[in-house]
């Protein structure tokens, strides 16, 4: 009998201890805003975000803990990263009230959703940020892979210096060419020269 209170009270405990760590994950996750009555809670539908994969931002609308259905029609978005930025489609899904936006994020940072437009009579235009998002080296393991980001900047810096080499033997062909000619040109002139005494 005692064994099994000890079995049931450490059940409880773990369950409460793994219930309150979610919940704080969940919590870091997602950002939540209030816009009159309205709660918006956006947040990625793939966590951690990782820079080129496919992913989308979730927006949740509720008002007095029940969802608002409808807002696509009136409720404008788009993504902003560094002075940038990209219309996106609302897109409402099976769960009432839940909304994504599909989204492949290509740089590694802290993004934001500007939400604007209406939200039945309520005018919207907020700026929400979520998770910020990372390369995948991250989570790569055991070795991580090379970021695509300074890939292709080491690549420019190649086509940079190759272009500057090219522009230098292009350079020197023209004055061996040059050089070539003149020496022809004399050659012939000498030739001609001879043959003329």
């Amino acid at each position: 009998m005692m064994l099994r209170r000890y079995i049931l009270k450490t059940g409880w405990v773990v369950f409460l201890v793994v219930l309150v760590t979610t919940a704080v994950q969940l919590a870091h996750a997602h950002t939540r805003t209030e816009v009159g009555p309205y709660a918006i809670v956006v947040g990625w539908a793939q966590e951690p975000p990782i820079i080129g994969e496919r992913n989308a931002l979730v927006i949740e609308i509720t008002q007095d803990e029940q969802p608002v259905t409808g807002v696509e029609a009136t409720l404008d978005a788009e993504l902003i990263y560094g002075g940038r930025q990209f219309r996106v489609n609302l897109v409402p899904t099976a769960e009432p009230g839940v909304y994504t936006a599909d989204i492949f994020p290509t740089v590694r940072g802290q993004y934001g959703i500007r939400l604007f437009g209406a939200i039945n009579d309520v005018e919207v235009d907020v700026v929400v940020e979520p998770e910020e998002v990372f390369p995948a080296d991250r989570l790569h393991f055991p070795q991580p892979q090379p970021d695509p980001i300074e890939l292709q900047k080491e690549l420019q810096t190649i086509q940079e210096e190759l272009q500057a080499e090219l522009a230098s033997a292009r350079l020197l062909a023209l004055a061996g060419l040059g050089i070539g000619l003149a020496g022809l040109l004399m050659a012939v002139l000498a030739f001609w020269q001879q043959r003329k005494s």
